[in-house]
């Protein structure tokens, strides 16, 4: 029993991978990573899976020596192999489809009266069928029934030139119309831009040069006084006429007359702007309240 446990096992890992070259297949239906096609393009053409295989006469010949060792009955070989023929028409079936179903974006720019790179990028939150129904003399319903009739003529073309059964034309013809509901009815994600929040210090912008304006220092004698742990605003305080807090209102008002430029060239919203100027009290306190590194004076 424990042999003919293994001997199955082995049978079915063998089906599995690659003396029938695969039977299951990924559906049809677009995802939002789609690039605009409703399936990859195929090479070649599909095969009738009536064409003798070569892996097929070596899966049989394996389960002819397994049923004359007693490890499985006749009736699982036959079983086996009659489910090894219906994968290779389901095999056949979408590779047909896969092959028809490849072009069906340029045939869609094709019925709309554009080129495929122009309609790519008219996609992107919307479906084929809005674009469809929103150009002049086009609709839904007329470009479903273009790309259906497109492939129907392939299926009928493939039985025609004995690529393929009558079984699996008349089984790719009935899947059509559901295909071609789902890439025209699809509607396309469309990528939204990475929100980039600014940040209040954007904006307030060169605090040493209205430090020195204000308490009219110069450069070297502002630095001489940070390097030594000071503050901006014991600077400030420490300087006939001026203060902390007059210091942070003339730094807050350059602040405010970025973030209103700013505004007024577009690249700030109004709420935008508004919540900037919100913050912006206590950002301009905390730099005026930093103290300097304390470092010592070079020699």
């Amino acid at each position: 029993m424990f042999g003919r446990k293994v001997a199955i096992a082995i049978v079915t890992a063998l089906i599995g991978v690659g003396l029938l070259g695969g039977a299951a297949f990924a559906g049809f239906a677009p995802s939002a990573s789609d690039t605009f096609s409703l399936v990859p393009d195929l090479s070649g053409t599909a095969t009738a899976a009536a064409a003798p295989k070569p892996g097929n006469d070596r899966l049989k010949a394996i389960l002819d020596a397994l049923v004359s060792k007693g490890v499985i009955t006749q009736a699982q070989e036959d079983a086996i192999l009659a489910a090894v023929k219906d994968a290779g028409r389901d095999k056949g079936r979408e590779d047909l489809l896969r092959h028809v179903f490849a072009s069906l974006f340029d045939q869609s720019a094709t019925y709309l009266g554009t080129t495929p790179a122009e309609l790519k990028k008219k996609l992107p939150g919307t479906s084929l069928a809005a674009i469809a129904n929103a150009t002049s003399g086009k609709s839904r319903d007329g470009l479903v029934a273009s790309l259906t009739k497109s492939a129907d003529d392939a299926i009928a073309k493939a039985l025609a030139d004995g690529k393929i059964t009558k079984d699996q034309a008349d089984k790719a013809t009935a899947a059509v119309p559901d295909h071609i509901a789902k890439f025209v009815d699809h509607t396309y994600v469309k990528p939204t831009p990475r929100a980039v929040t600014p940040k209040v210090q954007m904006f307030i912008g060169d605090a040493m040069s209205a430090t020195r304006t204000y308490l009219g220092l110069k450069p070297a004698d502002l630095m001489t006084q940070l390097r030594a742990g000071k503050s901006l605003g014991e600077i400030a305080n420490a300087t006939a006429g001026k203060s902390r807090d007059g210091l942070i209102a003339a730094i807050t008002a350059q602040a405010n007359g970025n973030i209103d430029k700013a505004q007024q060239g577009g690249k700030l919203t109004a709420d935008q702007a508004t919540q900037l100027k919100a913050g912006l009290q206590t950002a301009v306190t905390q730099l005026v309240d930093r103290k300097g590194p304390n470092k010592p004076a070079s020699r």
